[in-house]
């Protein structure tokens, strides 16, 4: 059964109470998939946190609630922890402080405990090099979990575990590990004299231990084991499955995932533009930024009606780069976005700002929004990102849709240029229009003072 939402309050940095939407998989790729993005330290991390701590049934029975260490509570949510996820049949289950102030009280499962088996992968995948046999199910490791160690990057314990149990099931493991590596390296689990186990992999007719396999693939390993006997409506949450990876190898990893998300539900917490993909977002997908508001973590989500009006930039063949890689680095920012209507615009402000001496202080939305009538639709998707300070600049011969977007945005400000266009166009390219920049790519003097007043405002906004 999928989650449907998340609700935390008094963990790390969630002061207030936030909610947290899940994409519900529904059969095409992606669907399923979650992906959580945002500055350092917004909240990421923490939420991947709280969905671990409501991971799986404890060992114990009957099973303990987990304890909160004083790091962990926020002094400003009254010292106490909530947490509570609700799956799509609408049943209720999470954690709270039983008393404020104290970790010796614990928490207690309310209504009761999730039912859900959760499957979460900490930011640093990593396990001992050396360790014993033992073949791990899959419930049993996510079981033997131990929230305190791997929580923020302690090692998987109980890896070298899962390894012998993916030998019983190699080839799925290795055809699942080919989609993202190929050809998939030759490992195998040797034995030290000593009588301990390791990982052997040969890569250019040499043999790496455990202990020098690059991280990258160690991570991939650890990645490939929570997909490759995963069931139907599983859910499996990945801190920054991008760490260690060539950007090659995370393009193909996102596609891995993907797949995955058609039918099982995948949390992703990135700081990777390669995890971000809006075909999956109008297939089903959702993407929520995490940010600092007021010193609190705060959880902001794209509406329904935005991502709908995204369809049209995919489908606009003659702007490719609308929602390209460098404009999915803007959900990544802290804040400061500049709209402009194209890629030539991207170019010459910041030529015309390198003539005046005049540093921006913000970063450009990709190559430009794809014309004019496009800004309302970025500037919509930013807003509900959580996006507090965005400029957005057009042509002069847009003064009107300037002001309509100011009436529309009332926090963000958008300006028309002295001139209709930002660089003269000879008579060829009918009309003729005389820009700011002449044929020769200078500033016209008679706009210098006005252009200087102009980006200082820019400046002075964000």
């Amino acid at each position: 059964m999928s989650l449907q939402k998340l609700e935390l309050n008094g963990l790390r940095g969630f002061a207030t109470l936030e909610e947290l939407p899940f994409a519900i998989p529904n059969g095409k790729h992606g669907s399923g998939l979650t992906t959580l993005v945002g500055p350092n330290n917004g909240g990421k991390s923490t939420i991947v946190e709280a969905l671990r701590a409501l991971a799986a049934p404890s060992a114990q029975n009957p099973p303990q609630p987990r304890s909160f260490t004083e790091g962990r509570r926020n002094k400003r949510a009254g010292d106490r922890i909530m947490i509570r996820a609700t799956d799509s049949s609408g049943n209720v289950g999470g954690l709270r402080s039983v008393e404020s102030g104290t970790s010796t009280s614990e928490t207690e499962w309310f209504p009761a405990q999730l039912e859900e088996q959760i499957f979460v992968l900490p930011s640093r995948r990593y396990f001992d090099p050396l360790f014993h046999k033992n073949a791990m199910t899959r419930d049993n490791y996510i079981v033997q979990y131990d929230m305190s160690s791997t929580a923020r990057g302690g090692p998987l314990q109980q890896f070298g575990s899962r390894l012998f149990q993916v030998q019983k099931k190699r080839a799925e493991f290795d055809a699942v590990l080919e989609e993202v590596v190929n050809p998939v390296p030759k490992w195998a689990i040797d034995r030290t004299d000593s009588g301990q186990y390791y990982l052997k992999v040969e890569t250019s007719c040499q043999y790496h231990s455990s202990e020098g396999l690059g991280e990258g693939l160690v991570s991939l390993l650890i990645i490939v084991d929570a997909l490759y006997d995963s069931s139907l409506d599983d859910v499996i949450v990945i801190d920054e499955p991008e760490l260690s990876l060539h950007p090659s190898l995370q393009r193909r990893l996102f596609t891995l995932l993907s797949k995955y998300a058609a039918d099982r539900q995948i949390v992703i917490a990135t700081h990777s533009p390669y995890f971000v993909d809006f075909n999956a977002l109008l297939n089903g997908a959702r993407i929520a930024r995490l940010h600092l508001q007021d010193g609190s973590s705060v959880v902001s989500t794209l509406g329904e009606p935005t991502i709908k009006r995204l369809a049209g930039f995919i489908s606009n063949y003659n702007n490719p780069h609308i929602l390209g890689l460098d404009a999915r680095e803007a959900f990544f920012l802290e804040d400061r976005v500049i709209l402009v209507e194209g890629q030539e615009d991207v170019i010459f402000y910041q030529q015309i700002a390198d003539q005046l001496e005049i540093k921006i202080d913000g970063n450009f939305f990709g190559w430009g929004v794809g014309g004019a009538e496009n800004m309302e639709t970025v500037a919509s998707l930013l807003r509900e990102l959580g996006f507090k300070k965005v400029v957005g600049l057009l042509d002069g011969n847009r003064d009107a849709l300037a002001s309509k977007l100011q009436g529309e945005f009332l926090d963000y400000r958008f300006y028309a240029i002295p001139a209709d266009d930002i660089r003269t166009k000879s008579s060829r390219q009918i009309p003729a229009v005389q820009g700011i920049l002449d044929d020769k790519g200078e500033v016209r003097p008679e706009h210098q003072e006005a252009m200087t007043k102009l980006l200082t405002q820019v400046n002075n906004e964000l």
